[in-house]
């Protein structure tokens, strides 16, 4: 079965799998992914702060088993190793004083994924003792999200999720359902277009051959905001973002890969247009 399916435009690529959201090819049993800030140094890249680590656990069919989340850093600005020793070392009123942030557990939460048949599967929220945080249902048919329910740990609900779809399978328009509000998203389609319309944002994709986005316009109401182009290499990983605002003002931002033998890259370096760079390092392992 696949879980995780995106029906838009023709021209528009579909995901076909929840391996396939991440941009992973072949058959991926697991992946290590760590997020960090990182800085030049004599030409070379120097990880400076552990930002995140997702742990991905995937079944051979490309779905789901597990993900899990470790976030090191409260702020961009703290340095993971230090927040890492204060708490193991004093946790005295003086270093509390000036480092707040440091005795905070840092945020983690497992999310294990239970397919109970084709048309449902309950995703539930652990936190670092195992204890339930929150849970949520999808309900699907013919391959098609329809329904997504979350519910606190005690089986309140929180908000409900409405999927509806036009006659050629594509997402036409998403409703999320809160206590005493709603949210509504409406989609519409033209020849490698879409329109995404909300209730404050609304946003224009055109897409490339290949079915990826080649632009995004971005507007409030009907004032536009800006305009961002996508550029790809050969494995079909964006190199390169380019954002345009209404002023013409122009923030670019550049990235660099590493691949492994399964044409999946495994270090990814952002260049942003703050000046910032930004590691992501993944180990993956393969089904035989």
């Amino acid at each position: 079965m696949t879980i995780l399916v995106l029906f838009a435009s023709c021209s528009e690529r579909i995901i076909v799998s929840d391996a396939d959201s991440l941009g992973l090819r072949y058959k991926v049993k697991s992946m290590d992914e760590s997020f960090y800030i990182a800085y030049n140094s004599f030409d070379s890249i120097v990880l400076e702060k552990k930002i995140y680590r997702y742990k991905y656990q995937f079944h051979y069919d490309c779905r789901y088993k597990s993900v899990e989340k470790n976030f090191y850093c409260c702020k961009p600005i703290c340095d993971s190793m230090l927040c890492d020793s204060i708490v193991n070392v004093s946790k005295s009123d003086s270093l509390k004083q000036y480092f707040p942030f440091a005795y905070k557990d840092p945020e983690y939460y497992v999310v294990n994924y239970k397919y109970v048949s084709d048309s449902f599967v309950t995703l539930d929220f652990l936190d670092r003792q195992g204890n339930l945080i929150n849970y949520i249902n999808r309900k699907y048919a013919n391959n098609r999200l329809i329904v997504e329910e979350k519910y606190s740990g005690q089986g309140n609900l929180i908000l409900k999720s409405g999927f509806w779809y036009d006659s050629d399978n594509r997402l036409q328009n998403k409703t999320v359902f809160y206590e005493n509000d709603y949210v509504e998203t409406n989609y519409a389609y033209s020849t490698g277009e879409k329109f995404e319309t909300g209730n404050e944002f609304n946003y224009r994709y055109k897409f490339d051959i290949n079915g990826r986005i080649s632009s995004k316009k971005t507007y409030k109401g009907i004032i536009f905001l800006s305009e961002t182009s996508f550029y790809y290499n050969d494995y079909g990983d964006v190199v390169m973002q380019r954002e345009v605002d209404k002023k013409g003002i122009i923030k670019k931002t550049q990235y660099e890969y590493a691949y492994d033998s399964g044409n999946n890259w495994i270090l990814c370096v952002e260049y942003n247009y703050t000046g910032n760079i930004f590691v992501r390092k993944r180990e993956i392992t393969y089904y035989s």
